[in-house]
């Protein structure tokens, strides 16, 4: 009967080796005849080199087993990792039944799984970066304090924590700060501008000041709505948006309204162009900036470790 040569298995001994599933096989070199009649002489040669291979990849595949067995198991368990995410949970169920009021209960039912599942996947890019903060870095900071960023002394711990730090955050920031660019860029779109839109018509009528709309650039500028501007005179500086003094009594409360919305719309807008400044400074230079970190940390601690000291 044939044994099955496998040195990555670390068994014991030959006969808890399982046989191979076909009678024949190209990979003569992981066979082991047992039958005499095969053999051109004595194999103890063959066994020394079998088990000197099983023992040379025990020695080296033991520790790292050893070391596994902590890292995958209990919540460092892939497949029971559950991070947690309330505020992707909460985007979720809103752009869950956001769709749900705007496709219909009927419409609903029938492509109901395919829009839970782009919004599950939108909810799990979002997630990736919520956790990574709420659970690794901002835990570990607490606990840690932030001297193993760029510390005096550098040791074998504060080289792991911010090379580690470095590469981790490469990696969910690039992929994620796209995400939630374009989730920012919806909600500016469909809640923002409109805000932005309607409060500021309103805010500016009940403040008195003339609304105004041009098109064009530079001396292409033409107005469409508004004040129409002499040929030769150019348009005096805009007033103050907080400014009430031609505002009617009676239109104040109009003006607190219609000036809230056009703060959530502004808001809304600063936002996605934050949103969109971090994205483009994160696709440009944050790969280079954390290659060049990883580098700094690895001269500081093999080079001079008691820089500047």
């Amino acid at each position: 009967m044939d044994g099955w040569f496998d040195p990555l298995g670390l068994h014991d001994d030959w006969s808890t080796i399982p046989p191979p599933t076909t009678t024949t096989t190209h990979h003569h070199c992981y066979r082991r005849a047992t039958n005499t009649d095969d053999r051109d002489g004595d194999d103890s040669g063959s066994t020394a080199v079998a088990v000197a291979a099983t023992s040379v990849s025990t020695f080296f595949l033991l520790p790292i087993q050893a070391a596994n067995a902590g890292l995958s198991s209990g919540e460092f368990d892939p497949s029971t990792f559950k991070p947690i995410c309330p505020a992707s949970d909460s985007l979720y169920r809103v752009l869950q039944a956001t769709a749900k009021n705007v496709v219909g209960p009927d419409s609903y039912v029938e492509y109901g799984p395919l829009i839970a599942s782009g919004l599950l996947r939108v909810r799990l890019e979002l997630c990736v970066i919520e956790s990574f903060f709420g659970e690794a870095i901002v835990p570990f900071i607490q606990r840690e304090g932030l001297g193993w960023v760029l510390p005096l002394h550098e040791t074998v711990e504060t080289f792991l924590a911010g090379t580690i730090f470095a590469l981790a955050s490469t990696f969910v920031l690039v992929g994620g700060s796209k995400v939630v660019s374009v989730v920012l860029t919806y909600g500016d779109v469909f809640v923002g501008l409109p805000l932005r839109l309607f409060g500021g018509f309103g805010y500016d009528r009940a403040r008195g000041v003339a609304v105004t709309w041009d098109v064009g650039i530079g001396p292409w500028k033409k107005r469409l709505v508004g004040p129409k501007i002499e040929e030769g005179k150019e348009e005096g500086k805009k007033g103050d948006a907080l400014d009430w003094t031609n505002a009617k009594p009676q239109d104040l409360p109009l003006v607190v309204v219609f000036g809230a919305f056009k703060a959530v719309g502004e808001t809304s807008k600063f936002t996605r162009e934050t949103a969109e400044g971090f994205d483009l400074f994160v696709g440009r230079y944050l790969t280079l900036i954390a290659t060049a970190y990883v580098g700094v940390k690895f001269l500081h601690f093999k080079v001079f470790p008691d820089f500047p000291l």
